[in-house]
């Protein structure tokens, strides 16, 4: 059974709050739609068997878990490989993401997120001292860690050149980026989505949004979505990111971030939400000044 988007997110809610008491305004307030359509939806996946009501307690029956699993995320790759110059000289002697942040390493935050979220099959592709990367097994005994070789000579698509025959289905996430919300990483996805917050006004990469679709990505804007390296792409979009990034990339892209070829070179052949989120879930640590105001062991 397809669940259609309504339903998805009224049945993603309830599945991360098994067992809530049945209240319209929260759950209506959450996944931001009516609460008329909210009960028009629960009245069908109510016939469908798909959650029940009974006593004032709502929950997703057996049934509906199942109907979920075809939404359900297993894969996550994680680019690792780039220098981190800008925090020198915490990043002389260890990548970026292994620089520690109060005593937890920067990428620990994300794979405790992609843990708890039940998915384990994580691919890092590492390069600037990527033999550093091995102490993660201790603590991660089941990541697969891929060595990016030229790393130093291209920009971060040729990181998703190295693992593309694993690109199915699966967030593709930056390594650097600090998660004091791991929730932000969901168990459950329905489309290609891209974590952004709102803003004013940014230096920054950013988006805006277009009939509910990323548009204008650059750096630098206002009334705008802060971009945040933290991505799902559906199975058909896999399949079409991996023709477009051969063909990107055999035709002299090597110096492209990745994401300039779904939201810029071939921006027509996707159609990508912004999925979002607020900035204090995610913390961005650009240079060595910043580590210093967040972790005081630095200064």
């Amino acid at each position: 059974m397809q669940l259609t988007r309504y339903q998805f997110e009224i049945m993603n809610y309830l599945q991360s709050n098994q067992n809530c008491f049945f209240d319209l305004r929260s759950i209506s307030d959450k996944i931001c739609v009516s609460s008329a359509l909210v009960s028009q939806q629960l009245e069908v996946l109510e016939k469908s068997g798909l959650v029940d009501l009974s006593d004032k307690i709502i929950k997703v029956t057996e049934k509906g878990l199942l109907v979920l699993e075809q939404y359900r995320v297993r894969k996550a790759i994680i680019l690792a490989a780039g220098f981190g110059s800008r925090m020198l000289p915490a990043t002389k002697d260890k990548p970026k993401p292994l620089v520690l942040v109060n005593n937890v390493r920067i990428i620990d935050t994300l794979l405790d997120a992609l843990i708890k979220a039940e998915i384990n099959d994580i691919v890092i592709v590492t390069g600037y001292k990527g033999d550093r990367f091995n102490e993660l097994l201790n603590k991660y005994p089941t990541i697969k860690l891929v060595n990016n070789p030229i790393f130093d000579k291209t920009n971060n698509i040729s990181s998703i050149m190295t693992v593309l025959n694993q690109l199915d289905c699966c967030y593709i996430c930056e390594a650097d980026l600090y998660i004091s919300n791991p929730n932000i990483i969901t168990k459950y996805q329905y489309c290609s989505n891209i974590l952004g917050s709102y803003s004013l006004q940014t230096d920054d990469w950013s988006f805006k949004m277009n009939n509910g679709f990323i548009d204008q990505y650059q750096k630098g804007n206002t009334y705008c979505y802060n971009y945040y390296g933290i991505s799902f792409w559906t199975r058909d979009d896999s399949i079409k990111l991996k023709n477009d990034f051969k063909e990107v990339y055999n035709n002299g892209g090597t110096d492209y971030f990745w994401e300039f070829v779904p939201l810029v070179l071939k921006k027509d052949n996707y159609q990508v939400e912004i999925r979002q989120c607020q900035k204090e879930d995610i913390m961005e640590i650009d240079n060595y000044y910043e580590l210093q105001q967040i972790d005081s062991s630095y200064k």
